[in-house]
């Protein structure tokens, strides 16, 4: 084997084969320490927003017209809109009562809505629901694009 294919199946190993042969636990939702570890989390999306903000208004005033284009600019207003809601859940999630969410052998398993604000914050959990949209949109869009390459 030449160097140039050892080095791809060592990083393999090492990234996929190794963490699956010593798994630990997996944390998929990660809370912030404290205010500072919440605000640094949400200028980030903030950023994020401003970022998208720019490409989706640099993308309206070009040439970007074709297979793939619109596909792309939905795909950079789900991601903004994504943002904007996960933004009011962070946010939202600092001012609810913890007698709001229904607990079963110690973790969280419900939560009570008894009112629109309420109502709001646990539609800003189901995030996923433009996520995954989103990403599709993406795909789409660099499938189109592949296809004129």
């Amino acid at each position: 084997m030449h160097y140039n294919r050892i080095f791809p199946v060592c990083i393999c190993i090492i990234t996929v084969v190794l963490p699956l042969l010593l798994p630990d636990s997996v944390w998929g939702v990660q809370q912030h320490g404290g205010a500072e570890g919440l605000i640094s989390h949400q200028i980030g999306h903030l950023l994020f927003i401003t970022g998208m903000l720019v490409l989706f208004y640099r993308l309206r005033g070009s040439s970007a017209s074709g297979a793939g284009w619109l596909d792309f600019k939905i795909f950079i207003g789900l991601i903004i809109l994504w943002n904007l809601l996960t933004f009011y859940g962070h946010w939202h999630r600092e001012l609810i009562s913890p007698d709001k969410f229904v607990l079963f052998a110690g973790k969280v398993n419900g939560f009570s809505i008894s009112s629109p604000a309420d109502a709001l914050f646990y539609l800003s959990r189901l995030d996923h629901l433009l996520l995954v949209p989103a990403f599709l949109f993406l795909l789409s869009a660099l499938y189109k694009w592949r296809k004129q390459a």
